[in-house]
């Protein structure tokens, strides 16, 4: 009787440790899809959020870009320069932006109230009448200040351009 009550109770055990695991990767499951969810509903509203600006910025509407924009907003720009604020509205009337396409994005939630998105972005541009790079590689920290995202850190690397091969004299292209 002893062996039996003994293989009974290492039965339950192992019975109540199946049972007590699969509830526990069910749960995991359920959190997971809930976070895959939230993921996408905050990169939805970041991006298009993003969008907005370009599109504010095409209309010169700098209120609502700052209004975008957190506090102690910081930016690298393609130049190296650091940026703020305060910088944005001082050169605002020297930019000229045509068209914008931002593509290839890649989204993280890093945590609830903070996330980045980084993405290709192609700009018609001018700066004081000269030609704004075209190409870069945008990536933005956004932060979540009440139940608005805004933009804590941008940065904006130059994407060169495909260089053209040089003619040589006899009509045919040199090879570096």
């Amino acid at each position: 009787m002893p062996l039996f009550e003994a293989r009974s109770r290492l039965s339950m055990r192992i019975a109540k440790l199946v049972v007590v695991s699969v509830l526990c990767l069910s749960a995991g499951g359920l959190i997971a899809e809930q976070s895959s969810r939230e993921d996408l509903a905050v990169e939805k509203q970041i991006t298009n959020t993003l969008h907005q600006m370009y599109e504010a910025e095409k209309r010169k509407d700098l209120k609502f870009v700052l209004s975008h924009l957190a506090d102690d907003f910081a930016e690298v720009a393609g130049d190296g320069g650091l940026y703020h604020r305060a910088d944005i509205q001082a050169g605002w009337p020297d930019v000229v932006l045509h068209d914008y396409k931002v593509s290839n994005c890649v989204f993280k939630l890093m945590a609830r109230d903070a996330a980045y998105l980084t993405c290709k972005l192609e700009v018609d541009a001018t700066y004081k009448g000269q030609p704004f790079p075209k190409r870069f590689q945008l990536t933005t920290v956004w932060t979540r200040h009440k139940d608005e995202w805004l933009i804590r850190f941008e940065q904006g690397t130059i994407i060169a351009e495909p260089s053209v091969p040089e003619p040589s004299k006899n009509g045919q292209a040199k090879q570096n």
